[in-house]
């Protein structure tokens, strides 16, 4: 009998992404692609998610350069979807804004770090999540799959009282 090397390579392959160099050089041809088929008229918004994204990309993989640390530390929106394969869109029912919101108010034992990153052009500060920790990275899929399972997260987040201004009024005279 002729041993089957075929099927014990496949049990035992565990996927690794490409090098960030390699990364980068295949996102940054995909993008001269879709400019070329295109005409060069981008979507405005869909232009500067893949600057953020390049931007992005580029800081993690130097800070993990320099610091020698196998941390990854993501936004919750990033977690979605590149760990989890989800599309979270910029409006809807189920956006951006209120899948954050929804992680702080519903499971704020996940983390409270926030760190600087460049979204839609802008620098400012987002909440960042220890997705190298098991539990965390669990519990953010728990999170977001509560997310989109819900069928309106702002009423829920409403009642929640998520979106009341927590600081204090201060009276001008």
């Amino acid at each position: 009998a002729i041993p089957n090397t075929i099927a014990s390579q496949n049990q035992n392959h565990v996927p690794v992404l490409p090098p960030v160099e390699q990364r980068l050089d295949t996102f940054v041809k995909a993008m001269k692609t879709l400019a070329e088929l295109t005409g060069g008229r981008l979507n405005p918004y869909m232009e500067q998610n893949c600057k953020d994204f390049a931007a992005n990309l580029i800081a993690d993989y130097n800070r993990q350069s320099l610091t020698g640390t196998k941390e990854k530390w993501l936004g919750v929106v990033n977690f979605a979807e590149s760990e989890l394969g989800k599309k979270v869109p910029l409006s809807g029912t189920h956006y951006r804004g209120h899948l954050g919101t929804w992680v702080r108010t519903f499971y704020p034992q996940l983390g409270d770090r926030q760190e600087t990153r460049l979204v839609n052009g802008v620098q400012q500060p987002i909440y960042v999540y220890a997705c190298h920790d098991p539990v965390v990275a669990a519990g953010l899929t728990k999170a977001i799959e509560a997310f989109f399972a819900h069928p309106s997260p702002s009423t829920a987040l409403r009642q929640a009282g998520a979106f009341t201004n927590k600081k204090e009024q201060v009276m001008v005279t």
